[in-house]
């Protein structure tokens, strides 16, 4: 009779897990379509990414290749192309490219959005903060001293890699307040900071001594920050990381 029982027992966990299973087939099967559509998107994504990077980067030597001939249509057309790729990396850097252009066609509102747009498609330091710094220095002879404080604090930061020129370009929005001695203070840390470059260091203490000797607008004048006009280093935009 025991027999019986344990053969019923063992016919009724059978047909149970059966019944399991099939209430459970649905959710199991659809679990793994979700896996595999995410597998699948995640190709398409990579795919993709891999597809505007390399769109960008052809755009972006036809842009340069355009410059050394002197074509700015051309390489206005072309750097357009890079930012509607989309390509955060690239994108920055052709805004960059794009408001240098606009500098010299006299629209510095124009080139102030853009390098503002740059700053803040790109996550890395290297870009963003030049981006905001050649931003600033675009408007520091007409925006208020809090908005280019503003604009320059976090660039000072320690670890920034402009910090000392962010420096440099506080203490002149100082002087052009009329905070002398705040700009001479902070221009003599400078004239000593192991962060700054030795043509720095030299305005720095140039700007001090003239502060001292009552010429403020001479030292506003010499700290006219030349380092930052050049544009940035973009030789080989193919090895650029893409932000």
């Amino acid at each position: 009779m025991s027999d019986i029982f344990e053969e019923a027992e063992e016919g009724l966990r059978q047909d149970r897990w059966a019944a399991i299973a099939k209430k459970s087939a649905p959710f199991v099967g659809g679990a793994l379509a979700v896996a595999l559509i995410g597998a699948l998107g995640f190709w398409g994504y990579t795919s993709w990414d891999a597809s505007r990077v390399s769109k960008a980067s052809e755009a972006y030597v036809a842009a340069q290749e355009a410059l050394t001939k002197n074509d700015k249509a051309a390489a206005k057309a072309d750097f357009q192309k890079v930012v509607d790729a989309g390509a955060p990396g690239y994108k920055a850097l052709a805004l960059s490219q794009l408001a240098g252009l606009a500098v010299e066609d006299n629209k510095t509102d124009e080139a102030v959005k853009l390098l503002e747009e740059a700053s803040k498609t790109s996550s890395d330091p290297l870009i963003a903060d030049l981006a905001t710094l050649k931003a600033t220095f675009l408007i520091m002879d007409k925006a208020s001293f809090e908005d280019v404080e503003k604009r320059l604090t976090p660039l000072t930061k320690e670890g920034r890699p402009y910090a000392p020129l962010a420096k440099e370009a506080l203490a002149m929005a100082k002087i052009q307040k009329g905070d002398i001695q705040g700009a001479r203070g902070d221009l003599q840390a400078l004239a000593f900071s192991l962060d700054a470059s030795d043509p720095l260091k030299q305005r720095a203490q140039m700007a001090v001594a003239l502060i001292d000797s009552g010429g403020a607008e001479v030292a506003r004048q010499a700290i006219k920050l030349p380092e930052v006009k050049a544009q940035p280093q973009m030789a080989a935009p193919l090895s650029l990381p893409q932000q």
